[in-house]
């Protein structure tokens, strides 16, 4: 490769050979001449021409300015979107490679930031989710606008080769969502248009409209819809309720977020409730679990099934048995384990995350759940619990807090069940554990999130 040209339009073109996927940013990896080259696009297996566009000590991005020879795992990707859109990052890779992928990634992780000997753990295949495309439960789409007009979409990927302008790529459909998008996206672009509402843009903290969040029960077909605003009057919100109860009746409530921030992260500062219920129903495995516009709810409901019922399983799990759920949300894994367990106990520093679990007890006739709202390190030592038989923890993409993990270890449960959404705070977590006498005794992942680098994993832990 000649190095002595500036990185650019005019850099050479040379071809290389995609060796791997580097998760979570999905690029293609290839190795020449002691660099590592990323390249966007890439898949395992192809042979590839690009231009270094960017180059460091070390690494380099390169283009696709064309492929030499497709890889037997390329794909060609269902959704008209692939690409630019983010939501989706793996399409053009054959699945049973992306569980694979997967997999190497959580192992990788687990020994560089754990530090951890993958070599004895017992871990089960990657179990693939029930359904590959049209299983996600939420959409978040951005308002945007283009040659004038209004849009929804996804906002542009990041990528290595430009600065991030925060536009937006309109979207007509979404594979991994619903057919309900394309039928919903056009009432509100022209609700928006009839009643002349901006698009907000992070770069100038100007305009009205941020975001659209789609909602859907699987099971019965509700849909749930929240449209997210900057303060302001929300006009004529009667002639939005009537156009969807007439041309949309799946759509059983409205609800509006007021949005302070100026930056586009989702927040509600306050919610108002515009029609119909308050929440839509989700059916699994016989429990009727509900769904409100601001708790968080496994976007794969089908696959997360299969999740609480290998937990079930478990030998930790008795008719005798006390079982202390952590970051419990709204109650599922505890109700679902409530169906074998004595007793169950959770706590969630979310308000409305408890209240909806203790609704959904009563949904389903459970009678022995107990739940607590509170931080964990506050919450836990008030309550005078004896030691539980098993400890369930499901905290967020960050991980366990110090003082969440401090907490459990002064009860010292003889086993735990940690459930994650994150590899790397996964790998943090589980080295804490391990130098505290804990052993991994398995270790089950499960592709909740196709087509995408996101994988929730199952261990299994033991006290020595």
């Amino acid at each position: 490769m000649n190095r002595s040209r500036k990185p650019g339009s005019d850099a050479p073109v040379d071809t290389v050979d995609i060796v791997d996927i580097a998760l979570p940013n999905d690029y293609g990896v290839a190795r020449k001449n002691g660099l590592v080259i990323f390249v966007p696009g890439a898949v395992i297996g192809d042979s590839v021409r690009v231009r270094i566009s960017r180059r460091g000590k070390r690494f380099a991005y390169g283009k696709i300015v064309g492929i030499e020879t497709p890889s037997p795992f390329r794909v060609r990707p269902e959704c008209p979107h692939f690409g630019p859109c983010g939501g989706c990052t793996l399409q053009h890779l054959v699945y049973e490679k992306q569980l694979l992928l997967k997999g190497n990634h959580l192992l990788e992780s687990l020994r560089r930031i754990g530090r951890i000997d993958t070599t004895h753990i017992r871990r089960s295949s990657i179990v693939p989710s029930p359904d590959r495309f049209f299983y996600r439960g939420k959409l978040e789409l951005a308002f945007g606008e283009k040659d004038g007009r209004i849009t929804l979409g996804m906002r542009e990927r990041l990528s290595p080769f430009k600065s991030f302008t925060g536009r937006v790529m309109p979207l007509e459909e979404c594979r991994i969502f619903s057919p309900v998008a394309e039928r919903l996206i056009p009432i509100f672009l022209d609700f928006a248009a009839t009643h002349h509402l901006r698009a907000f843009t992070p770069h100038t903290g100007k305009g009205f409209l941020k975001h659209l969040i789609l909602r859907e029960a699987k099971a019965t077909g509700d849909v749930m819809v929240m449209i997210e605003t900057r303060p302001g009057t929300f006009p004529d919100p009667a002639a939005l309720i009537k156009r969807l109860a007439d041309d949309f009746p799946a759509v059983k409530n409205l609800h509006r977020g007021v949005n302070d921030r100026t930056d586009d992260v989702i927040h509600f500062a306050r919610v108002h409730h515009l029609y119909g219920d308050h929440s839509i129903d989700e059916q699994i495995g016989g429990l009727t679990l509900k769904i409100h516009p601001e708790t968080f709810f496994q976007p794969n409901a089908r696959g997360a099934a299969l999740l609480y019922n290998e937990i079930l399983a478990s030998p930790y799990v008795t008719e005798g048995s006390t079982i202390l759920g952590l970051y419990c949300g709204t109650g599922p894994i505890e109700i679902w384990l409530s169906k074998k367990a004595r007793r169950i106990i959770g706590i969630d520093a979310g308000p409305t995350n408890i209240a909806l679990a203790r609704e959904n007890c009563r949904l389903n006739g459970v009678t022995n759940c107990t739940f607590y709202q509170g931080r964990i390190e506050e919450t836990l030592p008030t309550l005078g619990l004896q030691r539980p038989d098993l400890l369930v923890v499901d905290p967020p993409r960050t991980g366990m807090t110090s003082g969440g993990l401090s907490a459990i270890l002064a009860i010292n449960p003889p086993a735990i069940v940690y459930v994650s959404c994150n590899p790397a705070t996964l790998a943090r977590d589980l080295r804490i554990l391990q130098n505290r006498d804990y052993s991994i005794e398995r270790m089950v992942p499960f592709d909740l999130f196709p087509h995408t680098g996101h994988l929730e994993t199952l261990v299994f832990l033991k006290h020595l």
